[in-house]
């Protein structure tokens, strides 16, 4: 006999039964139904479903009809989806089950094509074989969530502006293209703020009810997470923080770069080098000339760190995070300068306003793990990946 309940509460409880078992099972029927206060039959009759639904294993034998200790547990490797993270040097893929627990991954450089299209074909090629090579069955392979530098419209699926390091990168329907090349569903998200969520979802900021990580590659860019919520903005172009301004003078000289990245990004140490010295040389190998006392190099990290310091201050000064994370190329070389940032920002903050700038931990995994989480969050909306949280 089926349970009549309206359809909203038994969407939350079948919600809290499976992020129960997932969170603290194996766990009987009776445990659940303590642990969650629903009652003994709308439990048994929630977890046939997620039996059917194979989200949920049962531990008895299959010609065991006794149902009576039994004990039920999450079936994370039930269904597999791969993850994308698109870089302009490199590409990462991963496959990861209902956990979002990488399971294997591969790299491949970027690819040098003059059109999305026959960008786009290589790389559905690339996925499609490292599917196969994981043997992994079509019909357990449910999503396929695509990191990628630019404005991202993650409803739409459409790349709205993006990266001059991939062809044909703006206006681009990513989701559409892709789907009709793999028939799987797909999921786009800015990386920046994918790699926000994998921190997330990783426990280096899941203490956080406001962090921000700021990414310091070939570009710069930002993701915001305030008040338990990931911010995009009208447009989806919360963060873009390479545009910010520091003086008067740049309000009349704009450039397609924007300031904040010409003075902090990878790209930007590198030309200022070049302009200053006329040889081209790595970020890395400046710091570490200026950590030699090369007075060239030195007045460029200086400047970098300084305006660092300023563009995280006037962040702190508009949402007020509990953490900033710093991830990208540039952060190889943190230990010749974050001490420096960090000083100069206590410099600036009060006890209500201090905030500790720190590294990503998971560096170029953290885009993977967050492209997993929101793809999963979107074919299986009732698994809590990050309590208390709004990714969407």
């Amino acid at each position: 006999m089926s349970v009549n309940m309206p359809s909203t509460i038994r969407k939350m409880n079948k919600e809290i039964v499976l992020n129960t078992i997932r969170e603290e099972g194996p766990l009987t029927r009776a445990q659940i139904s303590k642990e969650s206060g629903i009652t003994k039959a709308t439990v048994s009759e929630i977890v046939s479903e997620l039996i059917d639904e194979q989200l949920v294993t049962d531990e008895k034998e299959d010609d065991d009809t006794s149902r009576r200790g039994t004990k039920l547990s999450f079936a994370k490797d039930s269904f597999y989806g791969v993850a994308v993270d698109l870089g302009g040097t490199k590409i990462n893929i991963c496959l990861f089950n209902l956990e979002a627990e990488i399971l294997g991954q591969y790299q491949t450089p970027t690819y040098k094509t003059d059109s999305s299209e026959a960008f786009i074909d290589s790389l559905t090629e690339d996925i499609e074989a490292f599917i196969a090579e994981k043997q992994v069955p079509k019909e357990k392979m449910k999503v396929i969530s695509i990191a990628t530098p630019g404005i991202v419209d993650y409803k739409a699926g459409v790349v709205l502006e993006g990266s001059p390091n991939l062809p044909e990168w703006s206006n681009l329907h990513l989701k559409e293209m892709l789907y009709k090349r793999t028939g799987i569903e797909i999921v786009i998200e800015n990386d920046i703020r994918a790699a926000l969520i994998g921190e997330l979802y990783k426990e280096e900021a899941q203490t956080s009810s406001s962090a921000v990580l700021i990414g310091l590659g070939t570009g710069a860019g930002s993701a915001l997470f305030m008040d338990g919520k990931i911010i995009r903005g009208a447009n989806n172009a919360a963060g873009e923080v390479g545009y910010m301004l520091f003086n008067r003078e740049q309000l009349y000289a704009p450039t397609d770069k924007g300031y904040f990245e010409i003075l902090c990004a990878g790209s930007g140490i590198e030309e200022s080098y070049h302009k200053l010295k006329g040889e081209k040389i790595t970020p890395e190998a400046i710091f570490k000339l200026a950590s030699q006392g090369d007075l060239t190099a030195k007045y460029i990290v200086d400047k970098f760190s300084d305006y660092l310091a300023i563009g995280i201050l006037n962040i702190n000064a508009v949402i007020n995070p509990e953490k900033v994370l710093l991830m990208g190329g540039v952060t190889k070389s943190a230990g010749l300068f974050l001490e420096d940032v960090n000083q100069k920002i206590a410099n600036q903050t009060f006890s209500n306003t201090k905030v500790q700038v720190e590294l990503s931990s998971l560096k170029e995994q953290a885009p993977l793990y967050g492209a997993a989480v929101l793809g999963l969050s979107t074919v299986f909306p009732s698994i809590n990946f990050i309590k208390d949280a709004q990714l969407y």
